[in-house]
């Protein structure tokens, strides 16, 4: 039996336990399925987190995805993969019937979507929003078009007395025309802060619709429009619990961009990229290896790294290598 037959069979067994209270056992022998099979669903909804362990009774799906960002908030490091549950959660379960929340409305917009009907359907979501929107925003290629566009959007919201608030990658203030605008969001009113790790891009409306990036990996991979519920509720916690462990702007020590270098910091970081180890740099550039120490350490805190390979990374994202 392949992965999609047994997600099949556990969404079955786990929509008749919800819909008649029965525990997986019970379900199972109703529907008179083989101690294989079983075994294989209850190992899918033990992974979705849809099943207690003690009483092998359903779990509300709303409950189960709460959890699972819950522990995402713990373990940042591990968001992207708690992101796969919930996109699980959220595309196979959340809409069962009999549900509380069974009135949630999911939409999938392509990347590629030639009526641009994703960037239509936020301009509606932002003229609509009466109290807040509050959105997260990983490291992108930024373009003064767009970020005209979304200053031009967010000054009528502001007008309007809704409250903006967004959480940007704390490397992502390197670069200058973000800072640039950085300058204007915070002059028209928004609030700004950033964060070491936004595992993936999301903007909540009112907390009441959610639009998220459909892959943290991936951003070709379109976005996903969610509408009521408590999925949404629990997208917002998430917000909440990363902006009060988020920094101002002027507290972020590497918002400097590759400007603000010196030369020899500039020599190191080429070198750097190449895999050299610091004996050598010193060696090419004719200063001492504690030299070459102390400016490697100056390099990886203005880019936020924690390890000389993820330095060099960054750098090169950002253009400071060209």
């Amino acid at each position: 039996m392949t992965y999609e037959e047994d997600d099949e069979v556990a969404r079955v067994l786990f929509v008749r336990m919800r819909e008649r209270g029965e525990s997986l056992s019970e379900a199972a022998a109703r529907m008179d399925l083989a101690a294989a099979e079983l075994t294989r669903a209850r190992a899918v909804l033990a992974r979705l987190r849809l099943l207690r362990a003690q009483t092998e009774t359903s779990v509300e799906p709303a409950v189960a995805l709460a959890r699972s960002l819950q522990e995402g908030h713990r373990l940042l490091d591990q968001l992207v993969e708690q992101h796969v549950k919930t996109a699980a959660l959220a595309q196979g379960y959340l809409t069962l019937p009999g549900g509380a929340d069974g009135h949630v409305h999911v939409e999938f917009f392509p990347r590629d979507d030639p009526r641009k009907r994703l960037y239509q359907r936020m301009g509606e979501l932002s003229e609509l929003a009466g109290d807040e929107i509050v959105g997260m925003h990983p490291v992108a290629t930024w373009t003064r078009e767009s970020l005209d566009e979304g200053l031009a959007r967010n000054e009528l919201t502001i007008a309007r007395g809704v409250r903006v608030r967004g959480i940007h990658a704390q490397i992502a203030f390197a670069d200058p025309l973000l800072r640039e605008y950085v300058g204007k969001w915070v002059r028209l009113g928004m609030e700004v802060r950033g964060a070491p790790v936004i595992a993936t891009r999301m903007v909540i409306y009112d907390r009441h619709s959610a639009i998220i990036q459909a892959d943290p990996g991936d951003l070709e991979a379109g976005a996903v429009l969610l509408r009521g519920g408590a999925v949404v509720k629990s997208l917002a916690a998430l917000f909440d619990y990363c902006w009060m462990t988020a920094s101002e702007p002027k507290d972020v020590p590497r918002s400097a961009d590759v400007g603000a270098l010196t030369d020899q910091q500039r020599a190191v970081l080429r070198l750097l990229a190449t895999g050299a180890k610091d004996s050598a740099i010193a060696r090419g550039l004719g200063v001492s290896t504690r030299t070459v120490t102390r400016v490697v350490g100056e390099l990886t805190t203005m880019l936020g790294a924690t390890s000389r390979f993820q330095a060099g990374v960054r750098a090169a994202r950002l253009g400071w290598l060209d």
